[in-house]
């Protein structure tokens, strides 16, 4: 019993220095994008998703490296330890999608920003990032079909990952350049760029904040995966069920709270933007073991039931493609967050008691 208090005390705190963290993210990436002449969304999704998502990068790094020594990681099963990062990067990427997202749009509606039955905008970033969040799950579905992920299919994943962040620079200046920034309702404002020594060292100094503003985030994030895995040792669940109940969304913590940040200022483009971005990057290193090891990869969990294992991943593109054929066919509203929810809790509890 101490031993969980001990835990769940870690976690809490843990979770209250991401907090933390979030308020100097923010200001640094936005400064970034500035330097870069950069939209706010194109920002969110891109440097601000993939500092949130360093924490599931780092779950992916330590997955691959079976040289890394611990004692809780000593005692996980093989099969358990060498998923366990592809895992992470799944259920997060729900968690973003359904999760933080609906508590984010829910948030907007009970603090009034939003009227209930207004559509969600549809802007180039989000939609961008909608639709390559469609194809990396569903590609990741199709892979681990027969419970293997490739050397080939980790790659395919990568540049899912790599094509997405390219188009996100490219495309949105073309589309975006004289027309107004409809998630936040007002013209897209940049900082004048600066020139010369002063832009570069401004460009340093930020690029330097913001490097180690997600060293923190993943040193936080890997002592709230050590008490995790802990919990998962000493109870009836297994390590599947215990990432997609806990781990998966204290590792997305940072997301939430950069979410909540984007409540607060009224960002709804950028807010949904940087979901997006964060469940595409999440992805991308689903394969990571394969490609570091040059080897296929099992991913399986020890559950109770872990023939429904491909059921749960197939939910992610297809609850994506529910969200997309509503946003175009504007019938896709606030208040539908609230359902949203509803599924996601559903989700994540079953899920912890049959995986």
């Amino acid at each position: 019993m101490f031993e969980y208090l001990a835990c769940i005390f870690t976690l809490c705190a843990i979770c209250y220095l991401l907090g933390i963290l979030s308020d100097p993210l923010d200001e640094v990436g936005s400064k970034l994008g500035n330097l870069l002449k950069l939209p706010e969304e194109v920002v969110a999704s891109t440097f601000q998703a993939l500092a949130t998502s360093g924490p599931e990068i780092l779950m992916a790094i330590i997955a691959a490296t079976p040289f890394i020594t611990n004692k809780i990681w000593d005692s996980l099963q093989l099969s358990e330890k060498a998923c366990s990062g592809t895992l992470n990067m799944v259920f997060s990427s729900m968690d973003n999608l359904l999760g933080i997202g609906a508590i984010a749009i829910i948030a907007m509606i009970v603090l009034k920003k939003v009227k209930p039955g207004d559509l969600i905008p549809k802007s180039t970033s989000t939609v961008i990032g909608l639709i390559f969040y469609i194809i990396a799950s569903s590609a990741f579905s199709i892979f681990v079909y027969d419970s293997v992920i490739t050397f080939a299919e980790g790659w395919i994943m990568m540049g899912i990952g790599i094509l997405f962040i390219l188009s996100q620079f490219i495309v949105p200046r073309f589309v975006n350049s004289n027309e107004e920034d409809e998630a936040d309702g007002k013209a897209i404002t940049l900082v004048p760029r600066k020139r010369g020594f002063a832009r570069l060292k401004s460009f340093g100094n930020n690029g330097f904040k913001y490097l180690f503003l997600i060293f923190g985030l993943i040193l936080f994030v890997q002592a709230a995966m050590t008490a995790t895995f802990n919990m998962a040792l000493a109870s009836i669940f297994s390590v599947g069920g215990i990432l997609l109940g806990i781990t998966s969304f204290v590792s997305s913590f940072p997301e939430f709270m950069l979410a909540i940040q984007y409540v607060k200022v009224n960002k709804k483009g950028a807010l949904l933007a940087m979901l997006f971005g964060s469940n595409v990057i999440d992805l991308a290193f689903s394969g990571f073991r394969s490609i570091w090891l040059h080897e296929s990869m099992a991913v399986i969990t020890t559950g109770a039931h872990p023939e429904l294992l491909n059921w749960y991943i197939w939910a992610l593109p297809a609850v994506a493609l529910v969200v997309l054929i509503s946003l175009f066919t504007n019938k896709l509203r606030w208040k539908h967050a609230y359902i949203m929810a509803g599924f996601y809790l559903t989700y994540i509890i079953s899920g912890f008691i049959l995986l």
